[in-house]
């Protein structure tokens, strides 16, 4: 009986000891429902149109709403993609892509995962201007850019996680090369009206003037390059030469506000001899009215690019620092360059809009031509304010940036200095996408 009972005891123990030992081994890989839920990437369609999340869920689906929400958005960037032929792609050149967004731009095309070579453009919405980020740390600043309705027929899609964290890197590097090219665009032209007209004496003080200006500008573009290239740009030397520049033109602005009020009689029209000495001096020198009216514009479109170009540096450099102290500088620098760009529009239109009148022997036919020379002279040259950012994935993910084939003397420079310095121009082939 004893060893029947130290038996059952010895059995019962070991029952138990097996017990134990099976409620310690990981249960067999069987998920349950819940844990059998797998997270899917999205599909994404071969063409759309990428926003940011808070984009498209303010404005819901339509693409006009989509443009309108862009347009105040704290972060106004969005990527067109859509995939390319070899013909289409063969149009353009290509070049490396700038430290700053090729990461970026790496984290776009993961997600997307486009089956084939895929084009992407930065959607930049107009402006021009550097503005606050609302609601967000640092600044934010865009450019205009061409073609503008093809952007409607677009899907509008969205992309979350690590392509979210990109956006801001999106949209300081796009807008600070599309004004980069734009601005270089602009001086050329204003500078080109000054050297057309540049008499013998005057020569040598406005090629140092032209000299003075294209070396502050150099400045920026250098400091640009270093920048997307996540480099230290130190600025200030740069900034100081833009400044320089835009301070001696606002002088002139300054004390040709109002002229023709001054200068306008009773009858609401303005003698041309008075209105020569006012402009010429005492030798009656219109001309060098019209080239300091040129410089200043040249001279505005240098401190635009410093202005975006500080700003972000800044962001670049920091994008969780909110700049406070910062942002109430840049606003009042902006405001300065607001004020300026005023008073050359205003002193262009009220030059454009006066009648000249003469003596009573003064034929009309004379007044006419004086009339049609001052309004040739003082309108600001044709110049495209439009710049592209595009980059092309290949077959095999390579990201390069695409440049037109006829890109112009003005924004070549500026185009080879946002490459990276180790890898300079390349050709138009793509062996790895077959193209």
């Amino acid at each position: 009986m004893i060893v029947a009972i130290a038996i059952a005891l010895l059995v019962t123990a070991w029952l138990l000891w097996q017990s134990s030992r099976e409620s310690n081994v990981p249960r067999a890989q069987v998920p349950s429902s819940t844990e059998a839920r797998i997270d899917v990437p999205p599909e994404f369609p071969p063409a759309g149109l990428l926003v940011p999340e808070g984009v498209l869920r303010s404005a819901g689906s339509t693409s006009a709403a989509i443009w309108d929400a862009l347009e105040t958005a704290a972060m106004p960037v969005a990527v067109e993609y859509h995939p390319v032929t070899a013909s289409e792609i063969a149009k353009f050149r290509s070049i490396p892509v700038n430290a700053s967004a090729q990461q970026a731009m790496v984290n776009i095309v993961k997600a997307l995962n486009p089956k084939n070579p895929t084009l992407y453009r930065v959607v930049l919405p107009k402006g021009k201007a550097l503005v606050k980020a609302l609601g967000q740390p640092g600044f934010r600043g865009f450019s205009r850019t061409g073609d503008k309705t093809a952007h409607a027929i677009l899907i509008p899609v969205t992309a979350g996680g690590v392509v979210a964290a990109g956006w801001p890197v999106i949209a300081v590097a796009g807008t600070v090369m599309a004004v980069d090219m734009v601005s270089q665009r602009q001086q050329l032209a204003h500078q080109r009206r000054v050297e057309a007209i540049l008499g013998r004496q005057e020569e040598r003080h406005y090629i140092e003037r032209i000299k003075d200006q294209r070396s502050a500008d150099a400045q920026l573009s250098r400091a640009i390059s270093k920048m997307l290239d996540d480099c230290n740009p130190h600025m200030e030397l740069a900034l100081k030469s833009a400044d320089d520049e835009f301070h001696r033109s606002t002088q002139f602005l300054d004390r040709f506000q109002g002229v023709t009020d001054r200068l306008r009689d009773e009858d609401g029209r303005v003698d041309y001899r008075r209105l020569e000495e006012t402009l010429g001096g005492k030798t009656k020198d219109v001309d060098y009215f019209v080239r300091e009216l040129n410089l200043s514009r040249s001279a505005i479109a240098i401190k635009r690019k410093a202005l975006v170009a500080d700003a972000a540096s800044h962001a670049l450099a920091d994008p969780s620092n909110p700049y406070t102290a910062l942002r109430q500088f840049l606003d009042a620098e902006a405001h300065q360059l607001e004020q300026a760009e005023t008073a050359v529009a205003e002193l262009t239109e009220q030059l454009s809009a006066i009648e000249l009148k003469g003596r009573w022997h003064n034929r009309g036919k004379s007044l006419t031509e004086r009339q049609a020379k001052l309004r040739a002279q003082i309108a600001p040259p044709s110049v495209d304010d439009t710049a592209e950012i595009l980059f092309f994935a290949t077959g095999s993910g390579e990201i390069l940036q695409l440049l037109p084939p006829d890109a112009d003397e003005a924004t070549q420079p500026a185009l080879d200095a946002n490459t990276d310095d180790a890898e300079r121009v390349r050709g138009g082939t793509f062996p790895e996408a077959g193209l």
